[in-house]
């Protein structure tokens, strides 16, 4: 028991240490962000134009409620002075840009190859730095025994006394109280909490996705109905203005059909396009929204058109009224469609 009450104060300590130098880094690197904003207030806006737009999902570490995650885009662009062209790239945005967008970025003048879109000194992330970093670099000093230390030093000099130096199971916590919970109790709980989350992790990655074809699957099952069906990732991309953000997609397209088979780089990302994305026709709409993904179809006299959304995948659909039973057919085979 002494052997594992030690290695559980150091484990603090060390956990202690590691907060106060993530703490302080927050702190130092929202100062020079804001520091190197304030820096570049004398630089001259321009127009520049979106070339290439891709997401990144942060996670975040499980808590009660889960883990969360948030999904942030990041911009390629390109802009001219006096004549020559520059290129630059965003940092994190909350929401995209297609390709071709035009936004607004600043240059340093003597040096027009700098260049930033951020266009005033970000206020309200060097707030944030400053209390998310001085908030864990507080609590990581109280863990790390450090107070202690300090304290029995500045005692030993006002005395003048040689007194016993802090104890290494000395942490600033109640020792005793740490000490009579006893492993049996709180190590079943952490194995029980992992095997959920991880229960939890495949369920997503095979239930709930167990009806979706890959790419390469899709693209076999469209030729074993009859379709030809080709890499379509460039023409989508710039067509869509969705640049990196597609991962790859294949497409049938025919005299009379249409279908767009995409892999975005992220959820949202898919999320967004297809809450953007518009129907050639206009008809009798039929909608479904279920747990696992989203349909949204319409029907005119002649055509027939739909965009389905799962995960990371949307699927466009554009066909005759004559040739829409057979697509439907091809659709509900592979899992994308359900009458």
């Amino acid at each position: 028991m002494w052997k594992q009450n030690r290695s559980l104060f150091a484990y603090f300590r060390f956990m202690g240490y590691v907060m106060m130098i993530v703490g302080i880094y927050l702190i130092v690197n929202g100062i020079k962000d804001y520091a190197e904003q304030s820096r570049q207030k004398d630089w001259l806006t321009t127009q520049a134009t979106v070339t290439d737009v891709s997401s990144e999902v942060v996670s975040s570490s499980p808590g009660r409620h889960g883990s969360n995650s948030s999904t942030y885009y990041i911009m390629a662009y390109e802009y001219a002075v006096d004549g020559e062209t520059y290129t630059g790239r965003t940092g994190r945005m909350s929401s995209p840009r297609l390709i071709g967008t035009v936004i607004t970025v600043k240059y340093d003048p003597e040096m027009p190859e700098e260049n930033t879109a951020i266009l005033s000194p970000n206020t309200h992330n060097l707030l944030v730095l400053l209390i998310l970093g001085t908030a864990i670099a507080v609590v990581g000093f109280s863990l790390s025994g450090v107070l202690e230390l300090l304290r029995s030093l500045l005692r030993r000099t006002h005395t003048e006394e040689l007194k016993k130096s802090v104890p290494e199971t000395d942490t600033g916590f109640d020792s005793t109280a740490i000490a009579k919970i006893p492993a049996k109790q709180w190590v079943p709980r952490l194995a029980a909490w992992l095997l959920a989350f991880v229960a939890l992790v495949l369920f997503v990655k095979f239930f709930l996705t167990s009806g979706t074809s890959d790419l390469d699957k899709f693209r076999k099952a469209a030729a074993a109905a009859g379709y030809t069906a080709v890499d379509s990732t460039e023409d989508i991309r710039q067509s869509w203005g969705v640049g990196s953000m597609l991962i790859r997609s294949v497409s049938v397209h025919e005299d009379s059909l249409r279908l767009d088979y995409c892999r975005l780089d992220s959820a949202d990302a898919c999320y967004r396009f297809y809450a953007a994305a518009t129907l050639p026709i206009t008809g009798e709409v039929t909608e479904s929204n279920t747990f696992t993904g989203q349909v949204y179809a319409v029907d005119s006299p002649t055509n027939f058109a739909a965009k389905i959304r799962s995960g990371q995948i949307m699927l466009y659909v554009y066909t005759t009224q004559e040739g829409k039973a057979d697509v439907l057919a091809f659709l509900e085979a592979a899992g994308w469609w359900s009458e």
